[in-house]
């Protein structure tokens, strides 16, 4: 009788121990790839980069335009924060999202470098503390400005969105 019991506590143990939780390797390697926009409003492509390094690359282009951003991402409970990293070249820079920037009265642009000028073909996006959880298979951004429209929805996939040419 008594081996019967220490075999049924084993494997009410066993089963205890195997009903954990998810450990932060685990939610990270969801995160960790390429992630590529569906949701943009004018034509462009927009790509975000999580590297296991727990780094991270965005770049994004339209016609005429091209902005990066480049810095460090960690786990916020099952969530990714990503925050910009400061660099020494002289770019036009502006938030992830700002859609506020019209209200405000100071609506100077902001440069990566205190009184540059730049003089390149790129700008520089600043992520600060953003927030992007998974859904099924996106990756969203956690809208954090109030001022954000409700229809406001950033959203990245695992592949490319297909690309619709008009003829």
């Amino acid at each position: 009788m008594k081996s019967k019991s220490i075999y049924l506590t084993l494997a009410i143990l066993f089963l205890f121990i195997s009903c954990n939780k998810k450990t932060e390797s685990e939610i990270e390697n969801k995160f960790v790839k390429t992630w590529y926009d569906t949701q943009y409003i004018v034509p462009g492509r927009s790509e975000l980069i999580v590297k296991k390094d727990s780094t991270f690359n965005y770049t994004s282009a339209g016609c005429d335009w091209r902005v990066f951003s480049k810095g460090k991402w960690k786990i916020k409970g099952d969530s990714i924060e990503l925050t910009s990293s400061k660099i020494d070249t002289c770019y036009m820079a502006f938030p992830f999202i700002d859609c506020g920037f019209y209200e405000r009265k100071d609506k100077e642009r902001m440069v990566t470098i205190p009184n540059c000028k730049p003089d390149t073909g790129s700008d520089f996006c600043l992520f600060t503390k953003e927030t992007f959880y998974l859904r099924n298979d996106s990756l969203i951004y956690k809208i954090k400005d109030s001022k954000c429209p409700d229809s406001l929805r950033i959203e990245f996939a695992k592949t490319p969105k297909i690309r619709k040419h008009y003829n």
